[in-house]
């Protein structure tokens, strides 16, 4: 059985360890260690990485009760140095630890429970039992829960009896066998976890709730703690400072010239549509045909829902006309074939010949039908497959 170094001090980052065992499995190679100061991944926190020897430890698993070190290539048998990524472990301790404030602050001022606790790359999340929480609530436990952090109180580790578990004020019932780990911030929190934390909560640093969204049933919060909350503000305060000079707008104003961007854009975007709308009407115009005769015309790269429309609108304008258009780009070709509304025929029936000189696929109806795909062809042949089988010549 490995012994955890981690548990006899969290902020331990290296130690020098004995390789025990070895192997491969689905993941990837493995060593196991007599010692580790390696944190599995489990109770939301991920595992540790970092180097034993000269090789890259990428994550670190508990199966079947024997930590895996899972590693870059296999570790032979041996003494190593082992090290840990600290600015990563501390930055895990610091988010975890302020996860205990958070739900602590949460149960205790607005009886809402923490059912499950994330911690990702970039932010960590609880869900909350909760429906719904509002503004008011949000900034309440965010200025509690900094100030429990500034009190700087100790965060401490024990291991107890189950039995004596079950005695004891815990915030929710144990979900391991055999004796419980429980970890303590004094006059706020007593909790069985089997995760890293600093030893006091001044080392959190700050915790900053960034945003709630509703998840299976309940509450979901987001939030981020010390270095990564400061990483966070940094970011902001990079960000507006940038919009500031493109907006030409102070911070307090940023969301009105936003605004008032927006709908500028959106005005420009609606004129633009509504000039593109009266190209392809006049465009359509100058198509226009005999009655009982084809209406004929290939294009390049031109996207195939403007051809589309543009066929609507031609044939809208000959009713008496017959149409096809092909786009061609590259060895992919896309057609739309029509008919106006007094032409005879069905443009559905000719569909199967025209997709035959393709490796695609199409549909329609009566009146309209297009298709495509890869094609070796020209638009030539499909303009004389389409005149045949129209039996025009």
């Amino acid at each position: 059985m490995t012994e955890k170094l981690y548990y006899q001090d969290p902020e331990i980052k290296k130690a020098t360890v004995q390789v025990i065992g070895n192997g491969q499995n689905g993941i990837g190679f493995y060593a196991i260690l007599d010692q580790t100061c390696f944190y599995p991944e489990g109770g939301g926190q991920p595992g540790d990485i970092g180097k034993i020897g000269e090789i890259q430890v990428t994550d670190v698993q508990t199966v079947d009760g024997e930590i895996l070190h899972y590693t870059e290539a296999l570790i032979p048998y041996g003494q190593y140095e082992a090290e840990i990524d600290w600015k990563r472990r501390y930055d895990h301790m610091q988010q975890h630890a302020g996860q205990h404030v958070l739900s602590a602050v949460f149960d205790d001022f607005h009886q809402m429970k923490t059912t499950s606790f994330h911690l990702g790359e970039e932010r960590v999340s609880i869900d909350l039992n909760t429906p719904s929480i509002d503004e008011a609530t949000i900034k309440a436990v965010e200025k509690k829960a900094n100030d429990v952090i500034r009190r700087h109180l100790p965060i401490e580790t024990e291991w107890v009896a189950k039995e004596q578990a079950k005695e004891m004020n815990l915030r929710k019932p144990p979900a391991v066998e055999g004796d419980i780990r429980l970890v303590s911030i004094e006059g706020v929190d007593l909790n069985a976890c089997g995760g890293t934390h600093p030893k006091n909560t001044a080392e959190i640093g700050l915790i900053k709730l960034i945003a709630d969204e509703k998840a299976k049933g309940g509450t979901r919060v987001y939030f981020l703690c010390g270095d990564r909350a400061m990483s966070y503000f940094q970011l902001l305060a990079e960000t507006s400072d940038e919009l500031v000079k493109l907006l030409n707008a102070p911070v307090k104003e940023l969301g009105n010239a936003a605004s008032d961007l927006l709908k500028e854009k959106a005005a420009n975007e609606k004129k633009m549509k509504e000039l593109h709308q009266q190209l392809l009407e006049k465009e359509a115009e100058s198509l226009a045909s005999e009655a009982g005769t084809v209406i004929e015309q290939i294009f390049h790269g031109r996207p195939i829902k403007e051809v589309q429309q543009l066929a609507r609108l031609v044939i809208a304008q000959n009713p008496g006309a017959y149409l096809l258009f092909i786009s061609m780009e590259g060895e992919d070709v896309r057609f739309v074939g029509a008919k106006g509304e007094h032409a005879e025929g069905n443009m559905k029936a000719m569909l199967p010949e025209l997709l035959a000189l393709t490796d695609g696929k199409g549909g329609g109806n009566a009146g309209f039908v297009q298709g495509g795909g890869k094609s070796a062809a020209s638009p030539e042949v499909f303009l004389e497959t389409f005149r045949k089988a129209l039996k025009i010549t």
